[in-house]
């Protein structure tokens, strides 16, 4: 005889295999590498029943408040991050040549109200590249980030960490989401895969991501197709000193730029020559107030330095 049913094993990778690496993502941004492990626990108060006549131990258990805990320690350490998760810490400038920032203090406000956001904790492939199947990827509705250690370590010996704590709190479905849900009552923290499938509202992720290079071309001896993974426009106006070409060691300025914006390409134009053939080593350069995509607050394109280019054919 059988000790029971079989449990259902799910394919998320975000519980299966002897290791498991993620990647966090809080408010539309990716917040970078992490180090140390990543760890979820469910913080719980839980209250003894006692009745005299069951003995000196509990009779029952009731839970009388819960929410979760993500620790995370983070590596990758720059104003963004320390700006996006440390309240009354800004910056007017984090994407600019010259950085800088305010140490200001944020108390006896609500961090629910003020600080907290969507967070996103994914699975990372065997390239160390986040998941982005639904069914990999955890998402909570309403998370506080707050720093529970040092907010900037210096010392020889010492690698800078970010250590942060979201405190993820539980979502109440509005009328309009039990509406659109069919349902009467109830909410949630989180969940993974499909939101459909499991009955809850999908969770909202503001557009944060900046347009990327899908790959460059050189077309012709003066032509380059560059192809982004969404639509965009110029910040200004197409302007030779924000696209370069380094071709074999010589640098070159586009002359012109035409966006299809139907098809997320731009088409350079360079001075007489600049490709010759396909023994080419082309690298492309776009500064960072070059493009930006058409998200209802623009995201300014952060500018790449020395993109490889596949060579014309001749």
């Amino acid at each position: 005889m059988g000790l029971g049913g079989a449990l259902y094993e799910g394919n998320s990778r975000l519980f299966t295999g002897p290791l498991g690496v993620v990647k966090v993502g809080f408010k539309g941004y990716d917040l970078g590498k992490t180090t140390a492990d990543a760890t979820l626990v469910p913080d719980q108060d839980v209250k003894d029943i006692m009745y005299q006549q069951d003995g000196s131990k509990p009779a029952d258990h009731v839970r009388t408040g819960m929410e979760y805990i993500l620790n995370v320690t983070f590596g990758e350490i720059k104003t963004g991050l320390i700006a996006l998760l440390m309240a009354g810490m800004s910056s007017q400038e984090p994407s600019q040549p010259d950085d800088g920032g305010m140490v200001d203090r944020s108390i006896f406000n609500s961090m629910l109200d003020n600080e907290a956001g969507a967070l996103k904790i994914a699975s990372v492939d065997a390239h160390g590249i986040a998941e982005t199947e639904l069914e990999h990827i955890l998402n909570f509705y309403h998370a506080i980030p707050i720093v529970s250690g040092e907010l900037v370590n210096w010392g020889v010996d010492t690698q800078r960490n970010l250590v942060v704590e979201f405190r993820i709190k539980y979502h109440e479905f509005s009328v309009a989401e039990l509406a659109a849900l069919t349902r009467s009552e109830g909410g949630a923290f989180g969940y993974w895969g499909d939101p459909t499938a499991e009955d809850v509202t999908a969770l909202t992720w503001p557009d944060k991501e900046a347009p990327q290079i899908v790959s460059a071309t050189a077309t012709a001896a003066v032509t380059m197709l560059v192809v982004f993974d969404e639509v965009f426009d110029f910040q200004t106006a197409f302007v030779e000193e924000h696209w370069i070409v380094r071709v074999n060691g010589e640098y070159f300025l586009a002359t012109a730029g035409v966006i299809d914006d139907p098809t997320k390409k731009i088409t350079l134009t360079f001075p007489a020559a600049t490709f010759t053939d396909s023994d080419d080593i082309i690298h492309l350069s776009i500064t960072s107030i070059a493009i930006q995509d058409e998200a209802a607050t623009p995201n300014l394109h952060p500018g790449i330095s020395l993109y490889p280019v596949i060579p014309w054919a001749g």
